[in-house]
Formats: structure tokens, C-alpha cells, sequence
């Protein structure tokens, strides 16, 4: 069997931003490096790397409190973006701030990880980029 995963696009505008809902219903397996936004399938994301994230709204249900999510720049080395763990929503522009893609050589690919998942855990995130 496998998790149960789904990679939904809210909005994906040129020259204005890309917006994706992720989702997993976990059978234990959990998830390795997988692709969750192929830039060069969209609209808005470049294969440069240039975007960056600018709103993050998470929902990360596990039964154990050390596990997460983490969010990755493709790149020939990887870059971890964010990790997530719990419940929230970050809003980096309130501040006039942004992730920005760190990894060397980026593809501009949103990949992700899930760390110590067990049967039943979830999550939901919501991941804006500008």
C-alpha cells in the first residue's frame, strides 16, 4: 500500500504568483524527496529558482510530537526550505520578508519529505510562492 497524497494548484498566475494545497493520509510509508511542484509545469514558478515563499498555512497531525514535514528546494544540492511541525500559518511578506530558494544549482522544483510518519498521520499544507 502507499500514502495517499494529493498536489492541488489554487492559482497559478503569471507574474503574479503560484499557489499550491498539499495533502497526505499516511500508511506508514511516508514520502522521500518527492516532486510536489515541478516548476516547469506551471505557469508562474521558473526553473531558475527565483520564486520564493511567501505564505505557508499547515496542519501537521502525527502521533509522534518528533515527527514533520519538511518542505525542500530542488537543486543539485537540496536545500530544506522549512519543516514543519503542528499547526499554523506563517506570513513572511507582513514583514517584508521571504524564503528564498538556497539550493546550488536550483530547478525551481518544490520537493518534499515526510520524517517519522505512521499509519494515520496526516497533513494539509497550503504553500504560496511569489
Amino acid at each position: 500500500m502507499a500514502d495517499t497524497v494529493t498536489t492541488q494548484t489554487i492559482s497559478d498566475t503569471s507574474g503574479v504568483k503560484f499557489v499550491a494545497k498539499l495533502t497526505n493520509f499516511s500508511d506508514g510509508t511516508g514520502e522521500t524527496l518527492v516532486t510536489k511542484v515541478d516548476a516547469s509545469a506551471t505557469t508562474f514558478m521558473t526553473e531558475d529558482g527565483n520564486r520564493l515563499i511567501s505564505k505557508v498555512y499547515y496542519s501537521i497531525n502525527t502521533s509522534d510530537s518528533k515527527s514533520g514535514v519538511e518542505l525542500i528546494w530542488d537543486g543539485a544540492t537540496n536545500a530544506t526550505a522549512m519543516f514543519l511541525s503542528g499547526q499554523g500559518y506563517f506570513d513572511f511578506r507582513t514583514d517584508g520578508n521571504t524564503i528564498p530558494n538556497n539550493a546550488t544549482t536550483p530547478t525551481g522544483d518544490i520537493l518534499l519529505s515526510t520524517k517519522n510518519f505512521a499509519n494515520g498521520d496526516n497533513y494539509t499544507i497550503i504553500v504560496e510562492f511569489r
